[in-house]
């Protein structure tokens, strides 16, 4: 039986190879940009297509966001603020909802990192945009073939809930009368706000890194101990060394495009099975969508590992005040 996240590393590894032909950054890169949220294999065309338009959705509206936003100086840091907390706070609705406002921070972030780091927002859009299409193509195209050939494991969904709108929407009313109803986007705003002060303080450096860190280890739900954050900074360090070694190595096209798939591939499955081993397959993945191909020096790699333990550091922290504000209050 071919596990069901195989297909993934086709995914990646074709536009990654289209780079070497079509000899630019631009349009080999822009495709796994828009991989990165990706739908699971649904057990029905259906249901796969209701996953992929959920993905789809978020990725276009935090592309969408980020482009509106980019490139206006230290706007651009409060735009993310905001319209972080903003999501955090929506999320709380209903678990759909706080997946796809889970996604939109992510991406919204990573995707401002990356227009920041190569500029042309409008032209990056486009080619996400085309990016996003080949991936839907190729997901539903995959997803009906191993669904054919039986080669698709799926996961037992969770129960869904059935409270009404108007239920939902009075729960969600009346968690938000209280502090915990806020800790996320509390959680987000004194992490994200620490960030971006940083980044202005030292602009020589690449510390957009520490934001981008943030969102990957800033979860909705408060751990009352840092272990999965631990476990998350920890394998993003290695994931930041492992990187370094396959640039300083030189290696061929070719062998590093092979490398991008079977990471792409393996982590989904990892993160079911060991969630450090998890971020340390998906970091090298980020840091070769933030440089889109091209080059990275040794000192942008120092800066990038720092800026992730600098992250961890304000993540655990801010966790740990809004944690004891939040039980104060609740006493």
């Amino acid at each position: 039986m071919v596990p069901r996240y195989w297909p993934w590393r086709w995914e990646w590894e074709l536009p990654f190879c289209s780079r070497r032909c079509l000899g630019g950054y631009r349009w080999g890169w822009r495709p796994p940009l828009a991989l990165f949220w990706r739908a699971t294999h649904g057990p029905n065309y259906a249901e796969h297509s209701r996953d992929v338009v959920a993905v789809l959705a978020a990725a276009a509206t935090s592309a969408v966001a980020a482009a509106i936003v980019a490139e206006k100086g230290c706007w651009t840091d409060l735009a993310m603020i905001a319209l972080a907390c903003f999501a955090a706070t929506v999320g709380g609705y209903s678990r759909p909802l706080a997946v796809g406002t889970g996604r939109f921070i992510a991406f919204f972030v990573l995707t401002l990192g990356i227009m920041d780091a190569i500029g042309d927002p409008s032209g990056l859009l486009v080619l996400m945009a085309a990016g996003a299409a080949w991936t839907s193509f190729l997901s539903l195209v995959l997803g009906g073939l191993l669904r054919t050939i039986g080669w698709v494991v799926v996961a037992v969904p969770e129960p869904g809930s059935s409270a009404s709108a108007a239920q939902k929407f009075t729960h969600w009313k009346r968690t938000l009368q209280n502090l915990a109803g806020w800790q996320y986007a509390i959680r987000l705003a004194l992490s994200l706000g620490l960030a971006g002060f940083l980044r202005w303080q030292w602009p020589e450096h690449h510390l957009h890194w520490i934001a981008l860190t943030v969102v990957i280890l800033c979860h909705r739900r408060l751990e009352a101990l840092p272990v999965k954050v631990t476990q998350r900074a920890v394998g993003a360090s290695l994931g930041v060394a492992a990187t370094s070694l396959l640039i300083f190595l030189t290696l061929p096209g070719w062998i590093l495009a092979c490398a991008v798939a079977l990471l792409a591939g393996l982590g989904v499955w990892l993160r079911t099975q060991n969630y450090l081993a998890y971020t340390a397959s998906m970091t090298p993945l980020i840091i070769l969508l933030f440089d889109a191909g091209r080059p990275v020096c040794s000192g942008i790699l120092i800066d990038r590992l720092i800026a992730t333990l600098i992250g961890a550091v304000v993540v655990v922290t801010a966790n740990m005040l809004t944690g004891k504000l939040v039980h104060s209050r609740s006493r």
